[in-house]
């Protein structure tokens, strides 16, 4: 089922105008790792896109979404330390050793991704970047004293690249009273030329009496890098953002459920009731640089099989873009269309499309026209902005059911009245941001999924048409002990970033506009040496959401603080020209920046952030060294 993921409209500022840089220090205290911090490279042949991916992926300090002031590292002699952000700033200390990985000879487990950490309420699962997995029994995470873990469950993951990265993890109580817990491993799987594919292997292992033992694995293919995944809820359903439907592969649970035939491709898992051998469909569209009133129109040639005899086409042939939502319902002022395409012959009605157009078109001007010479029927729909669609159809998934195709050679030849002039732009390339840039063909608009963990179908599905991923965010647990989705999707909406949550029980509104960072998507567009973004913990049992701040993390040396606006004097402006003459126009929102350099150039492998007591902070890890960055906010 298709639904709507829109924004909340009341957590956007549209006053909100700037960051102010701020005066404000920050203090830095360094202490050093002697075994230093282990960090792994891609192999040399190891560079696909997918692979690339999954490496980025990897943040050196793991955060405990129970206790947020401590973090966890991995050293070079395959040991995981543990340090707390203390309550005086001069106590901060590398940490201590809570637990060292069984040594195996390297050419019978040699790691191939980074190791990884996920932590839960009563244990913690640990990678080491091959295909072995440890449960670990944490004891006491809240103390200001780290307890030594100990290993109570151990297992070979069977994966089809036998290496995989840790990225989300459960834990639950069963009927029974025992308890069970749910991870998700990423790899990537290359099979000879083929593309390489990424598995989502879901296990899941439960505890009887003091045993624990693997009950089930449930796996899952993507042909494109998914940028999301989470679970929800009590582990019964899988939250995934991808371009392409994830393929069912394997369920120990259901034999029923096995690999697909290799020629079948991802977009054939969707219900098809149309024959795609009715018709052809090509399009084109005006240039930007046209004139005024041709520079918005948009041309679809619909080429139908020699079978189709249309004797009237008055009656036979019904073309209509018909509204599909917008304007207080979608709580925006766009309304989009679909366009709806049938045949009414002797031998039945036909339904040759029925898709939901790219952006927002003006319905009055959509015209068409039947050529019997060439059976073709011609649609001209007017835009309702100027501007180059990237495609035709807003799922990528109907462009290829119905085997669109774009006309570059019937564009109309544009002349200048100086003749030999080159052609200008009508924008300036220099001036263009990524966040704006059209992606290639295999990295199309993120479709929001929640794949259902019974019968690992989709069962819902959200269209997410322009908005760019920004970065994950963590949660935490609250004083209530409720479990949250331990990973938020941001994304960008115009300039803004948009949290967004997982609502496992609510299908109609799956996908949960949360919070926004004002401006963010913006700002990050200039931080092209950026690694890592982080953001403190949220807690999605506070209404409403509070986010202190966003801070992103370059390559080397700098740190960007992005605080968010409080509702306080501090951050509003008055008597500003506006033009608005209404009362309350002439204020607008800012809120402030810092910058932080340290004190050396070492390449930055690790970042997170805390705020609240004590102080808010950021740590950052680099392969000799930590640093904890103790951040004011504001200006007095």
């Amino acid at each position: 089922m298709n639904v709507s993921i829109l924004p909340n409209r009341d957590l956007l500022d549209p006053k909100f105008q700037s960051y102010k840089l701020s005066n404000e220090s920050a203090t830095i205290i360094a202490t050093f790792e002697n075994e230093g911090i282990d960090l792994k490279s891609l192999p040399l042949n190891d560079f696909s896109r997918s692979n690339i991916h999954l490496s980025s992926l990897h943040n050196c300090l793991f955060q405990d979404p129970f206790s947020p002031n401590h973090l966890y590292y991995v050293t070079t002699n395959w040991k995981l330390k543990g340090l707390i952000i203390p309550s005086k700033k001069e106590a901060f200390t590398s940490g201590q050793t809570v637990f060292s990985f069984a040594q195996k000879p390297l050419a019978e487990s040699a790691p191939v991704y980074n190791a990884s950490l996920v932590l839960v309420r009563d244990y913690a699962l640990l990678s080491n970047g091959s295909d072995d997995v440890y449960l670990l029994e944490t004891g006491d995470r809240f103390s200001e004293a780290l307890s030594h873990w100990k290993m109570v469950f151990e297992h070979q993951a069977d994966l089809a690249s036998q290496s995989g990265y840790l990225v989300d993890a459960n834990q639950t109580q069963t009927a029974d009273g025992s308890v069970q817990i749910d991870y998700i491993l990423l790899s990537v799987c290359s099979a000879g030329e083929e593309k390489p594919k990424v598995h989502i292997d879901w296990f899941t292992i439960s505890q009887n009496s003091d045993k624990w033992c693997m009950s089930r694995h449930r796996r899952l293919c993507c042909s494109t890098f998914p940028d999301y995944i989470a679970l929800e809820g009590n582990a019964c359903s899988l939250s995934v953002r991808s371009a392409q439907p994830p393929t069912p592969l394997l369920d120990t649970a259901n034999p029923d459920i096995r690999p697909l035939p290799k020629n079948h491709s991802p977009s054939e898992a969707i219900d098809v009731e149309e024959n795609l051998s009715d018709a052809r469909f090509t399009w084109t569209q005006s240039l930007p640089s046209m004139p005024e009133g041709d520079s918005t129109l948009l041309n679809v040639l619909i080429k139908l099989n020699d079978k189709y005899h249309i004797s009237d086409p008055k009656t036979a042939v019904n073309v209509v873009c018909k509204s599909c939502g917008g304007g207080a319902d979608r709580g925006e002022n766009l309304i989009f269309h679909r366009l709806e395409v049938g045949l009414h012959t002797e031998e039945g009605d036909f339904r040759l499309c029925d898709a939901r157009l790219f952006a927002p078109i003006r319905d009055s001007g959509t015209m068409w026209t039947y050529d019997r010479e060439t059976n073709s029927i011609d649609v001209t729909i007017v835009k309702e902005e100027a501007g180059t669609w990237p495609r035709l159809f807003a799922d990528p998934d109907e462009e290829r059911r119905l085997g669109v195709r774009y006309d570059e050679g019937s564009l109309p030849a544009t002349t200048t009245d100086a003749p030999g002039e080159m052609m200008q732009s009508c924008f300036n390339v220099e001036q263009l941001e990524d966040v704006d840039m059209v992606h290639e063909e295999d990295e199309d608009d993120g479709v929001m999924q929640r794949i259902d963990g019974e019968t690992l179908k989709v069962v819902l599905r959200g269209e997410m048409v322009g908005h760019q991923m920004l970065y994950i965010a963590p949660t935490c647990v609250g004083s209530d002990g409720l479990s949250s989705p331990s990973r938020l999707l941001c994304t960008r909406y115009d300039v803004d970033g948009l949290l967004w949550a997982p609502q496992p029980h609510d299908t109609t509104h799956p996908w949960a506009h949360v919070a926004t960072l004002q401006a963010f998507g913006y700002v990050l567009a200039s931080k092209q040496n950026r690694r890592f973004i982080a953001s403190p913990p949220l807690n999605l049992a506070d209404a409403p959401i509070s986010v202190a701040f966003v801070a992103v993390a370059d390559i080397t040396r700098h740190v960007y603080v992005y605080w968010q606006p409080s509702k306080n004097s501090l951050t509003e402006l008055r008597h500003r020209n506006s033009g608005d003459l209404r009362p309350g126009s002439g204020v607008v929102h800012v809120a402030w920046q810092q910058v932080i350099a340290l004190p050396d150039a070492e390449k930055i492998i690790g970042f997170a952030a805390v705020a609240g007591g004590p102080y808010a902070a950021c740590v950052v890890a680099t392969p000799h060294a930590l640093y904890l960055i103790c951040l004011d906010e504001g200006e007095e």
